[in-house]
């Protein structure tokens, strides 16, 4: 069984119903040797209904059932857990499979329609606030520098008082919101949600695959991978590279919007940014 999928299962296990958690430990006990069972015959199996397994399916951030099989199936074990005695290379080794493994992932858990939706949301903003906290505050503010490279209105504030103020000056018919949350049920980027949501301002959230409180209350989304588990400095490693790897499709999928535009800006803040250096 794939260490990730086991982990991810066990990460969202609080959030499953009680048929789900049937679902879930099957998989993890039995997901070495699973075959191409149908989501039917899954049901039939586990005497729950097949709207519970599809249901499970797209809490583990997949879009078809089929898909979450065919991921087990091909994973294998890849011993990704550091062990006593592992030389140096051999960790690194680990390491970049761990990576390898939640960014395999993160893309598996977005669809291209939603990546179409939250690039066309941002190319047409004329002012963009883009917010996180903590660890997500500073993705946050990455995902901004890489908004006003291209230029765009971009505002990131790691203080939540002053980027509510701020949204309260945006124009929904205008402008957007980016709230960045790993997990998508913490109470300040949920909070800047609802806020903007009061205001009528479209909002992007980029946060865990899971059914939370941000992907509900956001206008599109996009989809990462949040790991609970901290035990171990293996358990978590690679989640803030996936944040980054939706970050960076996303202001590429911007530049893919209007190229021509988005380069010459890029050009003219390079040429400013060397000609105040000079003087």
């Amino acid at each position: 069984m794939i260490a990730l999928f086991t982990t991810r299962v066990k990460s969202l296990y609080p959030k499953f119903t009680m048929a789900e958690r049937k679902v879930a430990d099957y998989l993890i006990m039995n997901g070495d040797e699973i075959e191409d069972v149908t989501s039917h015959e899954l049901a039939r199996r586990l005497d729950v209904g097949q709207s519970t397994v599809m249901r499970f399916s797209k809490k583990m951030g997949y879009s078809m059932f089929g898909e979450m099989i065919a991921d087990i199936k091909s994973s294998g074990d890849l011993s990704t857990e550091i062990q006593n005695g592992d030389g140096l290379f051999t960790v690194m080794s680990k390491v970049e499979a761990k990576y390898h493994e939640l960014l395999k992932s993160v893309t598996r858990s977005n669809r291209e329609e939603d990546l179409g939706s939250a690039a066309h949301f941002v190319d047409a903003a004329d002012t963009i606030i883009c917010y996180g906290c903590m660890e997500s505050g500073l993705l946050a503010s990455h995902l901004c520098w890489s908004l006003v490279g291209l230029g765009k209105s971009a505002y990131c504030d790691a203080d939540i008082i002053q980027t509510k103020r701020r949204l309260r000056m945006l124009d929904p018919t205008r402008d957007l919101v980016i709230v960045v949350s790993k997990s998508g049920d913490k109470s300040e980027p949920v909070g800047v949600a609802k806020a903007a949501v009061a205001e009528g301002i479209p909002v992007l959230a980029i946060c865990d695959a899971s059914d939370n409180p941000l992907s509900r209350l956001a206008t599109s989304s996009l989809r990462v991978i949040e790991i609970a588990d901290r035990s171990t400095p293996m358990t978590s490693m690679g989640v803030d590279a996936g944040v980054m790897l939706m970050i960076d499709t996303l202001v590429a999928s911007v530049y893919q919007q209007d190229r021509k535009k988005y380069a010459a800006a890029y050009r003219g803040g390079i040429v400013a940014a060397f000609s105040e250096r000079r003087e």
